[in-house]
């Protein structure tokens, strides 16, 4: 098994872990709106298993792509631009996830039926919407989170570990997948660096979530 793999194979490993201690905790967020964030993180690991599956016995990058394309990325900026919505739910900020969520959908829509010829494999125009939205809210989150007396118990906060969670991955991997296509077109050696930064955060991310199973309280 070569350097790649072994990292694949440990990125699934903390998916699993962060899905496992959720329903290991089922019982403090079965009443919250948290009890989807481990079936989501399920949802996450048997698309990457299927991912390999296609890849590793069949062969089959086209079905990968469009398995990535049309579904894995999409269910991550829809299922926190939700879980965002329910988190401000009693304040004014739920028309922040709701506009981010059509402005995402509409840039999905326009780039998959009229910008195909401006991409070549990676649809890096509405990642990078998406992206840019989730920055915006997580933002709105912390400036939320600083002026109020949850920050006094930070360590019970779900939210927070989730957000730091999301930033470190969607912030620090911003202008690798914003710009994939033109790097591996043109600096594919920065390309292969960038990808191990983009496994450590992304091992990163779901450590995080992991925390927020266990040291965390649903609100």
């Amino acid at each position: 098994m070569d350097t790649v793999s072994l990292i694949q194979l440990g990125l699934n490993f903390f998916e699993l872990l962060a899905c496992v201690t959720g329903f290991v905790y089922w019982r403090k967020i079965n009443k919250s709106y948290w009890k989807w964030f481990p079936v989501y993180l399920g949802v996450i690991v048997m698309i990457e298993l299927t991912g390999k599956l296609l890849m590793n016995v069949y062969d089959d990058r086209e079905a990968n792509l469009t398995l990535y394309n049309y579904f894995g990325i999409p269910i991550q900026f829809l299922f926190f631009f939700w879980l965002f919505y329910k988190f401000f739910e009693t304040e004014k900020l739920t028309r922040w996830p709701i506009a981010g969520l059509a402005i995402y959908l509409a840039c999905w829509v326009a780039e998959r039926f009229f910008l195909v010829a401006t991409r070549t494999w990676f649809m890096s125009f509405s990642y990078t919407v998406g992206n840019i939205i989730l920055l915006v809210l997580i933002i709105l989150f912390f400036i939320k989170f600083i002026n109020s007396n949850e920050i006094l118990k930070y360590k019970q906060s779900m939210m927070f570990w989730v957000s730091l969670g999301l930033l470190s991955f969607y912030l620090g991997t911003f202008p690798y997948y914003a710009l994939r296509n033109t790097l591996l077109g043109n600096y594919k050696q920065l390309v292969n660096v960038y990808a191990y930064i983009s496994f450590g955060l992304d091992y990163l991310m779901y450590i995080f979530f992991t925390i927020a199973f266990i040291w965390g309280r649903p609100k």
